[in-house]
């Protein structure tokens, strides 16, 4: 259900940021920042810092990597909102390393963490400890399991508020700026806008 207060419900300086952004960009600004600006103390600085640290800061994975797997568990809940804006960002920054349409395009240790995240969103309560131990049977060490985990966990939280509030996207120009607006600000807002 769409919430007419994620559109017009934020404070001057959320609302001042927003009219700049859109003005610039000549695009909407995208429901996740509009979300965390409504909410900053709730939602918007938790979840941003969490973001933040999951899918930029250190972690076995590489950044694309990352975002490869955040594309993966948005498709494992059927979230359009969130496949198509981290199926591009995996596209700006994966370099290489995988490949959007080609699964074999990965390494062999980020392909044994895909059967462990894909039941954890798809079927949690059947999760135990023997798909943790596959993946480390296949060579994936502790952290990067644990790394995965929390891709998992941000993208198996966010994926269902982009389904409930009826995320979208205005247009395929919308979310490519956006793409680009995530590689440069790193999954960071600007403070005023959180306050």
């Amino acid at each position: 259900m769409r919430l007419e207060v994620l559109e017009r419900g934020h404070k001057l300086p959320a609302r001042l940021f927003i009219r700049l952004s859109e003005l610039l960009s000549r695009q909407g600004m995208d429901n996740v920042a509009l979300t965390a600006m409504h909410r900053p103390d709730f939602w918007g600085r938790p979840f941003f810092a969490l973001g933040t640290q999951v899918l930029r800061g250190p972690s076995y994975w590489t950044v694309g990597e990352r975002e490869y797997l955040a594309m993966l568990v948005s498709r494992f809940n059927d979230c359009p909102f969130c496949v198509r804006a981290h199926t591009e960002t995996t596209r700006i920054e994966a370099r290489g390393e995988v490949a959007v349409d080609d699964p074999s395009v990965i390494r062999p240790e980020l392909a044994a963490v895909i059967p462990l995240l894909e039941k954890l969103s798809k079927d949690p309560a059947s999760c135990g400890p023997a798909d943790v131990d596959a993946a480390r049977q296949a060579g994936v060490p502790e952290e990067a399991i644990v790394d995965a985990l929390h891709v998992g966990f941000l993208f198996n939280t966010v994926n269902r508020m982009a389904n409930a509030f009826d995320w979208t996207w205005e247009s395929e120009e919308q979310v490519r700026v956006a793409a680009k607006v995530i590689h440069r600000v790193k999954y960071r807002l600007p403070g005023f806008t959180l306050r």
